[in-house]
C-alpha cells in the first residue's frame, strides 16, 4: 500500500499563463464558507492554489424581521436568502482582492453547498443554490461563467486549442462516472460527485494513479462520498455515504464543555507533534468509544441517517447502496469521553479524536466490503477536517494496513472537484494526461464519441 498527503502547490497570478485554467470555487457549508480560487496547468494537469478565503457559517448574519428562513444548517443556524447573497457577495470580493485579481482573470466559476438540514432535500437545496448564484452576480459574475457552455465560442478564446467540445459534448458525466440517475437519492449527493472528481484531479499532483476503481470518503462535518466501480467508458456508482463526520467530534467537544455549542473542532490547535502516547489504549478507548456510533448499511424506509436526508421512496426503488454512519445515544457517547479523558491534556483529547475518527474509516472501509463491493485494484482518496488533520492520517495508515489498494489524502477536494466539473462543462479533456478512465488505461475519449454519435 501506498499512502500520500497531497499539498497543493501556491502560484501567483503573475505566473498564471494562457495554459492555465482558472477557477472559482464558492462553498457554502454547515461549519464553514469557503472561497477558494484553483487553477490548473491543462498541459500537465498539476494544480496549484492562488488564494482561498474562509468564514464561518455561524457567523452568518441572522435573520431580520422580514426575512424568510427557508433552511437551517445540521447546527440550527438559519439561513435566509439575504444573508446568504450578502456573505457570498463579500466573501468573493475579499478573495479577488487579496491577490489582485478581477473577475476577468476567472475562466469559470462554480457553486455547491453541503447544507443538509432534515428540509432541505429538494425544495429548500434550490433555494440555497440560488441564493449562492446571486451572491456571485452581485459580485460582478456573469451567468455565462456559471453554466454550461453550448458551444466553443462560449468558452475563453485562450482555452480553445485544450477544448474537444466540437468533438465531445458535455453530457452529465463527470470524470468518467455516469451523470447519476439517482439524483436526489440523499440531499448530500452533489458533494460526494464533486469530491470524487476532486480527488482524482488532486492525484495529478501525486505518484499515484487514481482512476476507477476508487472509493472517496470526506470527512467533512457530514459524511459524503462514494464507490465507483470500472464500468467503461463511464463508470456506475455502487455506493454513497452519508451521516455524520467530523460533527460526532463536535458533539463530543461541546458535550464535555471543551468548546461551547457554537464552535467545532476547527476551533482547536490540534498538535501534531505528540511523540509520547500509548497506542494499544488510544485504540481500547476508541473501540469503546464506537460502541456508540453507527455504522452500517442504511437500512431503508427512514428519511434521515446521520442528519442527513434521504428520499426513502427511491432508496427502495434502486440498486444503489448507503452506508451510513449516525450516532446510537449522544449522551453515552459523550459521558464515555469524558470519562476515558478526564485526566488528559488537550492534545491527548484531540488525540483520541483522531483515533476515533480514524478507526471510522475503517469501519466504513469494512462496511464496503461487507457489501461485497471491494475490488483487488481499488484505490481510496480521503479529504475533510476530520480525515486528513492532526494525526488522522498516521492511525488511517495503521488501521487500512492491510488494504491492498493506494490511499490518497487531500484537502479541499470539494473546490477541486468544482474545478473538474468546470474543465468536463467546456470539454477540457488531457488525453495525453488522462484523469478519466481506468487504473493504468488510456484516455476514453474515443469510446465516448463513440457513445455519443449513437
Amino acid at each position: 500500500m501506498t499512502s500520500e498527503n497531497i499539498i497543493m502547490p501556491i502560484i501567483k497570478k503573475c505566473d498564471i499563463k494562457d495554459n492555465f485554467y482558472t477557477v472559482l470555487s464558492v462553498e457554502l457549508g454547515n461549519t464553514t464558507i469557503k472561497a477558494i480560487i484553483i487553477t490548473t496547468n491543462l498541459k500537465t494537469n498539476k494544480n496549484y492554489l492562488i488564494n482561498k478565503k474562509i468564514l464561518l457559517t455561524r457567523d452568518i448574519q441572522d435573520a431580520q424581521d422580514n426575512d424568510d428562513i427557508f433552511g437551517k444548517t445540521i447546527w440550527n443556524k438559519p439561513l435566509t436568502y439575504n444573508a446568504i447573497v450578502d456573505t457570498i457577495t463579500s466573501i468573493i470580493y475579499e478573495c479577488l482582492d487579496e491577490v489582485d485579481m478581477r473577475i476577468d482573470d476567472l475562466d469559470f466559476v462554480v457553486r455547491s453547498t453541503g447544507i443538509i438540514a432534515l428540509d432541505t432535500l429538494s425544495k429548500h437545496t434550490g433555494l440555497i443554490i440560488k441564493a449562492l448564484s446571486d451572491g456571485c452576480i452581485n459580485a460582478g459574475i456573469t451567468p455565462n461563467m456559471m453554466k454550461a457552455p453550448f458551444k466553443l465560442d462560449n468558452i475563453p478564446r485562450h482555452l480553445h486549442k485544450y477544448s474537444f467540445f466540437n468533438m465531445v459534448k458535455f453530457d452529465g458525466s463527470v470524470v468518467s462516472v455516469n451523470s447519476d440517475e439517482n439524483s436526489g437519492l440523499t440531499s448530500n449527493q452533489m458533494e460526494s460527485e464533486l469530491i470524487t472528481a476532486g480527488i482524482k484531479l488532486a492525484s495529478k499532483n501525486s505518484i499515484i494513479d487514481f482512476r476507477n476503481p476508487i472509493i472517496t470518503i470526506d470527512m467533512g462535518t457530514t459524511l459524503a462520498g462514494c464507490v465507483v466501480d470500472n464500468n467503461k467508458p463511464y463508470a456506475d456508482v455502487k455506493c454513497n455515504l452519508v451521516g455524520l463526520a467530523g460533527g460526532i467530534s463536535d458533539i463530543i467537544l461541546r458535550g464535555c464543555n471543551i468548546i461551547d455549542e457554537k464552535n467545532s473542532t476547527i476551533d482547536l490547535k490540534n498538535n501534531e507533534n505528540i511523540t509520547q502516547y500509548n497506542i494499544d489504549e488510544l485504540h481500547h478507548n476508541t473501540k469503546k468509544l464506537h460502541k456508540h456510533i453507527k455504522i452500517c448499511e442504511v437500512p431503508e424506509n427512514v428519511d434521515e441517517f446521520g442528519r442527513v436526508a434521504i428520499d426513502k421512496r427511491q432508496y427502495n426503488n434502486t440498486d444503489v447502496k448507503l452506508v451510513g454512519c449516525s450516532i446510537k445515544n449522544e449522551d453515552k457517547l459523550i459521558q464515555t469521553f469524558k470519562d476515558i479523558t478526564q485526566d488528559y491534556t488537550i492534545d491527548m483529547k484531540n488525540l483520541q479524536i483522531d483515533d476515533m475518527n480514524a478507526y471510522l474509516i475503517k469501519k466504513i472501509v469494512d462496511q464496503i466490503d461487507a457489501l461485497n463491493l471491494l475490488s483487488d485494484n481499488m484505490n481510496i482518496g480521503i479529504t475533510g477536517r476530520a480525515g486528513i488533520t492532526g494525526n488522522k492520517i498516521k492511525f488511517i495508515d495503521e488501521y487500512l494496513k492491510d488494504f491492498s489498494g493506494d490511499i490518497i489524502f487531500t484537502s479541499d477536494g470539494l473546490a477541486l472537484g468544482a474545478l473538474m466539473m468546470a474543465r468536463c462543462m467546456n470539454s477540457m479533456g488531457s488525453p495525453i494526461n488522462p484523469i478519466g478512465g481506468s487504473t493504468g488505461g488510456m484516455c476514453i475519449m474515443q469510446q465516448r464519441i463513440k457513445l455519443q454519435k449513437k
